[in-house]
């Protein structure tokens, strides 16, 4: 743990973290106030000219550059003679580039030029090639049993081996090994522990006897559990090691090897002097948050030859002529590969991003103590959590105990559960974080090897995911009551407990039934004897490993190890010692689980999910001659008060006028209740007989703005400004509708740079959702500002049911009205009535039913003081796993 003034100076240092606990650093971690600062001063005293130029501003950027590249090198404890630096957009383009350059057809370097790179010296003639093609798959007799694409007509290639717990960007790898004739692996988790384990390795391998190179790629920290994958694997794989685990086709072969350090080196300290792999992937705003889109491919010079390419672009080559085949490349691997600009203004930014991360935290051995000290304090405090019946209230997916800094990184990654066993989506918890500013990450982080392997989900079960609608990045977090993803956290060094203790308590208020329960899982013994045996470490001595322990730094610890929540107080270091105290056998025989079953032993012992059927219970149908709509609601602007009337023109978007204006800030991006709850005190009218949108809020005086918003401002003698802005994934244009009520929203909302925009009809906009109740050649509906459907229908008899499920029972029937928003509803039916509809009929107004609108923290958000709650979202997901039954619905 910091030191109390290391941590204030830290703090100071993030203004911006006023009110928000961060806890997405996987993702991204952020920038501090002085490196901006610094960055800024930078570039408003210096000028930075193309560096491919030769003027004075031009040579200053390459020079500039240049101490960039060593700046790197130094960070990662190496120097130019061993290591180069290749600039990319990030670790994802490093990979691709390292796919697309690979030599997999033979280990001898100058064999290798000549027969795939079609740069050529002065005086020689090139013949280009056909491009591949994938022939069918053939049989491999290799021990690693995967998928194996070979390119026909060709010399047999090197094999790919990548872990099941890459991330996307890496499978992505296999597509074009595969099409260079290369053998494609994948290492399950378990296997490659096995393998790579012993401690036996092989001679190296020359390269003048091989007739193929191979890449073995893996993550230093996996980005979906935090676990660190051994650094020694680097040179198990060049000595051959992989070698004598492959058949005839894939032994006499050069092993390489890529560390994806993305997640890594973003908490960590790589020491490229002790462990030289022969690629390194980063990404640089995962590391100190500015710049993005900006990372290296870092390359063992003794490797580069690996790389050969057929294209060649600006600034990477000596001369290149038009009208011939011809082209000699630069020297430099990094000037080869570095095609057209670099981002120079962003490379001279990173300069700043170190030396900032170097003075605020001491290094990165400080930073990973500090983060696994939050991350540590966390895992045990869920691990502990159980609901008022006993059951477990968190199902953890980790691959260590969290105790040593060397095998677990900065990241917690969970599931919750009900009190009766049933999963929590992770859906409904990121809207509860989202009310409590809490900000973290759901999914499977484009890891779906690691997020199958902790989910325990077959090959089958995924692609019947897919078969259902389910997308990576979506929201369907539960399929027949299974998660699809889970819930992850991450830490970064500016993180703190307050963090953590926030998360917790949000945890404890809002998903555990009381009273909250704390003792250590009876599976936990067994799972940390697992785990210490896979990673060969040495036993514990009051739960400190040595390696953790003796560091030579000054981490003050105890503020880590104390958990209170809810008045309970827990030593989480009594968990090691109780678990050293339960025999282990008599743990593993009571469950007869295997290890990649153990972490969801919690959820396996108390599963047990009620039906629909079970939860609610329908009365019979009344008489639809007591159907009648009894209220209409319209909201003019976008996520701000209800207007309501008694009857309403509708229009091919709706009701008139409804969700026809939006807020926008100052980057034109639409504000919503989820980012300013004070919106829904703002109450707009329509004055159809001034046509004026009027816009009231308590203690100032009113606005207003013309219905019909004239493109030409004849005052000012200027065009209005179309703005565009974005709602849903679509692009809207609109028009400004000036400054005076831009500055009445400023000030009534007290935030910069706001505008109200009205919705224009240069590019209809059309509901882009259709449920299987509506006619397949039924036209897309026209609609307004809305995020999904031109109406929103309420049964007050569901709202009614729902009040009677709260324990808050301070919510009025009327409160919960307003915080579902809905434009009609309807009286005189049965609660859930409506959910069976497949059209309404409104006088002579026809109306299709798409289908329930899906939860939204937005029902969280008491309309009429803009406080937030966690009901009635906790409520809805335990009976409807997330479905609210108000109605969406278009008009036929």
């Amino acid at each position: 743990m910091y030191s109390k003034e290391t941590e204030q100076y830290i703090t100071s240092e993030f203004p911006l973290l006023n009110g928000i606990c961060y806890l997405d650093h996987a993702g991204a971690t952020l920038y501090a106030k002085s490196q901006m600062n610094a960055v800024h001063k930078e570039l408003n005293e210096s000028v930075f000219g193309n560096p491919h130029s030769l003027s004075i501003s031009s040579k200053h950027t390459t020079d500039v550059i240049d101490q960039v590249r060593y700046r790197i090198l130094k960070h990662f404890h190496t120097n130019p003679d061993d290591y180069c630096v290749i600039f990319t957009s990030g670790a994802t383009a490093a990979l691709k580039l390292v796919a697309e350059s690979f030599n997999w057809k033979n280990g001898n370097p100058e064999e290798s030029t000549r027969s795939t790179d079609n740069s050529v010296s002065p005086g020689q003639e090139i013949n280009l090639e056909n491009n591949l093609d994938i022939s069918p798959k053939e049989s491999c007799n290799c021990v690693f049993k995967a998928p194996l694409l070979k390119a026909p007509n060709r010399e047999k290639g090197g094999t790919l081996v990548y872990l099941q717990d890459n991330h996307t960007s890496v499978l992505g790898i296999r597509e074009l090994a595969a099409q260079k004739g290369a053998c494609v692996h994948c290492m399950p988790h378990d296997f490659a522990f096995n393998t790579l384990g012993r401690n036996e390795s092989l001679p190296q391998i020359h390269s003048d006897t091989t007739k193929t190179n191979s890449l073995f790629v893996y993550p230093a920290q996996c980005n979906f559990s935090g676990v660190k994958y051994p650094l020694s694997w680097v040179s198990k794989v060049q000595s051959g090691l992989m070698s004598c685990n492959n058949a005839e086709c894939c032994y006499n072969t050069k092993w390489y090897c890529c560390l994806d350090a993305a997640s890594f080196v973003s908490t960590n300290d790589l020491d490229l002097s002790v462990v030289k792999p022969d690629f390194v992937c980063i990404s640089f705003y995962k590391m100190f948050g500015f710049p993005t889109g900006l990372g290296a491919l870092l390359v063992r010079n003794s490797s580069a030859h690996t790389l050969k390419r057929n294209y060649f672009g600006g600034g990477t080559v000596q001369i290149s002529l038009s009208t011939e085949m011809f082209y000699v490349p630069r020297y430099s691997i990094s000037e080869r590969f570095e095609d057209g600009t670099v981002s120079f203004l962003s490379i001279v930014a990173l300069r700043h991003g170190f030396d900032t991360l170097q003075s605020l935290t001491g290094g990165m051995v400080n930073v990973a103590l500090h983060t696994l000290f939050l991350s540590r304090y966390v895992h045990h405090s869920l691990l502990l959590m159980h609901h008022g019946n006993g059951n477990p209230a968190v199902v953890l997916y980790c691959d260590t105990d969290y105790e040593d800094f060397l095998t677990q990184g900065n990241i917690v990654n969970f599931n919750l559960l009900r009190s009766n066993g049933e999963y929590i989506g992770f859906a409904e918890v990121l809207h509860m974080a989202n009310l409590y500013g809490i900000h973290l990450r759901t999914g499977c982080f484009c890891n779906p090897g690691a997020c199958q392997r902790h989910l325990n989900l077959t090959v089958n079960d995924l692609k019947g995911h897919y078969e259902v609608g389910h997308v990576c990045g979506d929201e369907m977090d539960l399929i027949e009551g299974r998660p699809t993803g889970s819930v992850r956290i991450s830490f970064g060094y500016m993180s703190t407990k307050h963090d953590a203790d926030k998360f917790l308590d949000m945890i404890t208020s809002c998903f555990i039934d009381a009273p909250l329960l704390m003792h250590v899982p009876q599976w936990w013994p067994y799972f940390r004897r697992t785990y210490r045996e896979k990673f060969n470490m040495k036993k514990l001595k009051n739960g400190i490993y040595p390696s953790t322990s003796n560091t030579g730094t000054d981490f003050k610890t105890e503020n880590y190890n104390t958990v209170v929540i809810k008045d309970q107080t827990f030593d989480i270091r009594k968990i090691n010692a109780l678990t050293e105290e339960i025999e282990i056998n008599e743990v593993k025989d009571k469950f007869k689980l295997s290890n990649d079953e153990i972490l969801s032993a919690k959820a396996k012992q108390s599963l047990n999910i009620s039906s629909k059927e079970d939860q609610v219970h329908y009365d019979s149908v009344k008489n639809k001659e007591s159907y009648h709509l009894s209220n209409i609601f319209l909201y003019p602007v976008k996520s701000c008060g209800p207007m309501t009337v008694e009857n309403w023109e509708i229009n091919s978007r709706g009701l008139k006028y409804d969700r026809e204006w939006m807020i926008v800030n100052s980057s034109g991006v639409a504000l919503t209740q989820k980012q300013e709850t004070k919106l829904c005190l703002i109450m707009p009218k329509i004055d159809l007989e001034n046509q004026n949108l009027i816009l009231e809020y308590n203690g100032t005086s009113p606005i207003s703005v013309p219905l019909n918003h004239p493109h030409f401002d004849h005052k000012n003698d200027r065009e209005a400004s179309l703005c565009e802005s974005k709602v849903c994934g679509d692009y809207i244009q609109g028009w400004d509708c000036g400054d005076d009520v831009a500055v009445w929203l400023c000030n009534t909302l007290d935030r910069d740079g706001l505008r109200l925009l009205q919705q224009g009809n240069i590019k209809p906009r059309n509901n882009k959702y259709k449920s299987k109740n509506m006619k397949k050649d039924l036209p897309q509906a026209e609609i307004s500002l809305a995020n999904q459907s031109q109406f929103l229908l309420l049964n007050s008899a569901s709202v009614h049911w729902l009040k009677e499920q709260l324990m808050d029972k301070s919510l009025t029937t009327e409160n919960l009205i307003r915080r579902f928003r809905c434009n009609f509803l309807v009286e005189g039916i049965n609660a859930f009535e409506e959910e069976n509809w497949i059209k309404v009929r409104i006088g002579n107004v026809e109306l299709q039913v798409e289908g329930p609108c899906t939860r939204c923290q937005m029902v969280c958000i008491d309309q009429e003081t803009g406080g937030r709650s966690k009901e009635p979202l906790r409520s809805l997901s335990a009976a409807f796993h997330g479905k609210m039954r108000a109605l969406h619905a278009d008009v036929v």
